[in-house]
């Protein structure tokens, strides 16, 4: 038996083939992880595939040991779909595949059980959402499930458990396992706490991959799980299928509802995708499956709104109204935090000269001069140049040394003006605002990035200082993702049923992601983008990739060379974007331009641009 293995080195992207010895033919498959000698040292590798005709007159190495059971054949023709799908190497996916320990056997099959009867703990988890609205949302996701492939809109704070377990009830006659995505390792760790306090077997991904190869459980993990072993698949579900954390970072810059979607075809078996917010990725080709518009009203937080443009620009700071919101929270409910988000780091991201008003601006490369830290008592602040790494004190070129007048304040600043405004405590999420052990500091107004709203689990007040930084974001998606934070702060506020409340300061008060937010109706955003997207031939129109890199130049004149259908935009920073007219066109015109070089980066579907 000879067989192909694809070693485990970085910057090797063929296959070799080995001869099986003996002792281990019958154990070595396709997948497994197995131990050979390339150029002279022991690596390990994956067995991609079993080779029927031999090499000709080519004396093979046999492969040393197996070293462990690693992806099955289904999820390794997936990695080189997702491989060519996203213009990448197989490895990297077959990595994100394999088991985190060594598994030489997998444990006995579990037989499906349903939720015991008597089962008195909902997996929604919220006891505000009566049995009435949970049993909307079943029938919602039966009838979703009755598609190969559909999207479900739940508001944000619907309990999204709920669906999960609808799904795996309305499933349970069938034979094989349901995957479940979910969109962080925290969510994850949650729905298979809960699942298994409700009666189901479960295996969380990576830790349970062998319980997940051997069957009769439900597989639960993030987003690497959508190429976890499952015996046999019935459904695979995605949560927030929306969140940008379903994309990979690294290249190939897979996205996991792309994968599920694939995986779910090639297996036969429905695919759904759970969105508070479809994007139009999301919706493009999918059965659309909606709640009533009383069950969607309750899950979105209502949405006050404070015009900036009446505020006057020579008084600074922030509305007295915003101050008295945020008392009036604190007061109502002191257990529940205020949050405040801004998406600025540091102190200062715009400074103007406190005398001229010229922009403080570096003297090296043009790029406006950032305040990372409070400066000390009497001395003038030293400034930071974001792109040079250089520091500075504050010198106006037209003025001399000068005491900033800060244009563009960032959460360290804002933290003070706040507790100015306000006269309660504030403290700021950041490297050091975590509390005792890690958690929240224990004050009664939280200031930081949108990561706040990932780490708190529940707030009284959502207060979005500076909105427009959303909405105006140099991204083509940046309406969607700005939706996707509205969405965010109605499920950390608990939504219309627990009198949460979401403020939003702008200067574009009518603009439709805040009109899709306050009606409770994402599908305004949808059907004011849809039109947009088709004019600028943007996704899901065409297909996007984003190449940079030393070698980028060399790649896209092979790329041009070799097929004339995509078109090629370039800047003077050395990124070129590429369109074609849909993803396969897209992954084949990469494809033809062969391997780039090392240092070159293609980024598939970019969120960024």
């Amino acid at each position: 038996m000879i067989v192909e293995v694809l070693p485990d080195v970085s910057g090797i992207d063929r296959t070799f083939a080995y001869d099986v010895p003996e002792e281990l033919a019958g154990t070595v498959k396709v997948g497994c992880i197995v131990r050979v000698v390339l150029h002279g040292r022991r690596v390990r590798g994956w067995v991609v595939a079993e080779v029927t005709v031999p090499p000709p007159e080519i004396d093979l190495r046999p492969v040393s040991e197996l070293v462990s059971l690693g992806p099955p054949p289904a999820i390794v023709d997936l990695g080189r779909w997702a491989a060519w799908r996203y213009s990448g190497r197989l490895r990297p996916l077959l990595v994100a595949a394999s088991p985190p320990r060594l598994v030489r056997a997998l444990p006995p099959a579990l037989s499906r059980r349903a939720r015991p009867r008597g089962t008195t703990e909902r997996l929604g988890g919220d006891a505000t959402w009566n049995g009435t609205l949970e049993r909307e949302i079943a029938a919602a996701t039966v009838q979703a499930l009755s598609s190969s492939s559909s999207v479900l809109r739940l508001p944000p704070a619907a309990p999204r458990l709920a669906a999960v377990e609808a799904a795996v009830e309305a499933t349970d006659g069938r034979d094989g396992d349901v995957l479940v995505l979910a969109a962080s390792r925290a969510d994850a760790v949650t729905l298979a706490d809960r699942l298994e306090r409700a009666g189901h077997a479960v295996a969380l991904q990576p830790e349970a991959w062998a319980e997940a190869a051997s069957g009769g459980r439900i597989v639960v993990g993030a987003r690497s799980a959508v190429l976890s072993p499952v015996a046999r698949l019935r459904a695979v579900i995605v949560l927030d299928a929306h969140a940008d954390s379903y994309q990979e970072e690294r290249v190939p810059t897979w996205e996991a509802a792309v994968l599920a979607g694939e995986r779910a075809r090639r297996a036969g078996v429905p695919c759904l995708l759970v969105s508070a917010c479809p994007t139009l990725d999301l919706l493009a080709g999918r059965r659309l499956v909606t709640l009533s518009r009383d069950a969607e009203r309750s899950g979105w937080a209502p949405i006050e709104l404070i015009d900036a443009r009446d505020e006057d620009p020579h008084a600074g700071g922030y509305p007295t109204r915003l101050a008295t919101l945020i008392r009036a929270a604190v007061g109502t409910e002191p257990d529940r935090p205020v949050l405040a988000v801004l998406n600025r780091k540091g102190r200062a991201r715009l400074l103007a000269c406190g005398r001229c008003r010229s922009l403080l601006r570096c003297d090296d490369c043009g790029t406006a001069l950032v305040q990372l830290e409070r400066p000390a008592q009497g001395e003038l602040p030293l400034l930071h140049c974001p792109r040079c790494a250089s520091s500075v004190p504050a010198v106006c070129a037209s003025c001399g040394p000068t005491r900033p007048r800060i244009v563009r304040p960032g959460v360290a600043r804002v933290r003070d003006d706040l507790a100015a405004l306000t006269g309660l405590e504030v403290a700021e999420i950041g490297r050091t605002g975590a509390g005792p052990g890690g958690g929240l500091p224990d004050a009664p107004v939280l200031v930081g990035t949108e990561a706040v709203l990932h780490r708190a689990a529940s707030a009284s007040l959502v207060v979005f200082l500076d909105f427009d930084h959303e909405l105006l974001a140099p991204r083509y998606r940046a309406g969607e993702q700005a939706l996707a934070l509205l969405a965010l702060a109605s499920r950390v506020v608990g939504g219309r049923r627990r009198q949460g409340r979401v403020v939003v300061r702008t200067r574009l008060p009518d603009h439709e992601v805040l009109a899709a937010a306050l009606h409770a109706d994402p599908g305004r955003l949808v059907t004011a983008e849809e039109p947009r997207r088709a004019l600028l031939r943007l996704p899901p129109t065409t297909a996007l990739a984003l190449v940079s890199g030393d070698g980028a130049d060399e790649f896209v004149t092979r790329l041009e060379c070799a097929d004339r259908t995509v078109e090629v935009g370039g800047s003077a920073a050395g990124h070129f974007l590429i369109r074609a007219p849909g993803s396969d066109a897209l992954a084949d015109a990469l494809a033809s331009a062969g391997q780039p070089t090392p240092g070159t980066r293609i980024e598939v579907g970019p969120r960024q641009v």
